[in-house]
């Protein structure tokens, strides 16, 4: 147990607090105890230092840890009211494209709110899914909020960066690419909607997927006087009418 933290990974934690210094870091910040636990059940080996404060210095984490004051803790936290536990942890590897489809992956296109993000991540891990693709523009996995919202999902799923959907496409010309959408004449409850061995895209909240000609929109029937549904709740429904479809 230590008191004093070493300037060159207070510096790591320091860079998290802004949107460019996030960008640039091979690190991402877990926060709070059930996080941490889920990180040290299955990413530990991603560790790179864990610190709490004074009062919860007994917290049996890991042996090598650093102890802070109230003070120190806000400087490095990533939230208003400080929860006590941080962990500053690498990033994986990026991995590739996967060669199969099956039973179908999981695309967002531009969805922005780190909450979204990190609920969406959640509900894919709920279902058995292993991997989700990100095309650019899409708000980072790791982005702090998210991996609150995720609770733990970051550290058992894997994440494929792609340029855009068209790029997708280039390297899938085969392939069938379903568009989630408020307006189509498919609804996912249609016989018609095929999930799977296909790619199942979401886009931005509030404009969806743009300027993407291939594949099909398929829809979530609302009888209810509402445009639309929220991408994350619209995300677990198409993802659990997979699982009613026995494809996962």
């Amino acid at each position: 147990m230590n008191s004093s933290l070493p300037r060159k990974i207070k510096q790591e934690f320091i860079k998290l607090k802004t949107r460019g210094g996030r960008r640039k870091s091979n690190y991402f910040l877990c926060e709070g105890k059930r996080c941490c636990d889920e990180a040290l059940k299955y990413a530990a080996n991603s560790i790179e230092c864990c610190v709490v404060a004074q009062e919860k210095a007994d917290l049996d984490f890991l042996d090598m840890k650093f102890v802070l004051s109230e003070k120190e803790m806000s400087e490095l936290s990533l939230t208003e009211n400080p929860q006590g536990i941080l962990m500053l942890m690498k990033k994986p590897d990026k991995v590739e494209c996967p060669s199969s489809l099956k039973p179908f992956v999981l695309v967002l296109d531009g969805v922005a709110e780190p909450g979204n993000m990190g609920t969406i991540l959640r509900t894919a891990l709920a279902v058995g899914l292993e991997r989700v693709i990100l095309t650019s523009g899409t708000v980072d996995p790791y982005n702090a909020k998210a991996v609150r919202a995720g609770m733990g999902a970051q550290f058992r799923l894997e994440f494929i960066y792609v340029e855009s959907l068209e790029s997708l496409s280039q390297d899938f010309p085969e392939a069938k690419f379903w568009l989630t959408s408020p307006r189509a004449d498919i609804s996912l409850y249609n016989k018609g909607f095929d999930l799977s061995g296909s790619f199942l895209v979401f886009g931005e909240e509030g404009d969806g997927i743009k300027d993407f000609s291939v594949g099909e929109r398929v829809t979530i029937p609302m009888p209810g006087d509402t445009e639309s549904l929220n991408v994350a709740q619209a995300a677990t429904l198409f993802l659990f009418e997979g699982v009613r479809r026995n494809l996962l």
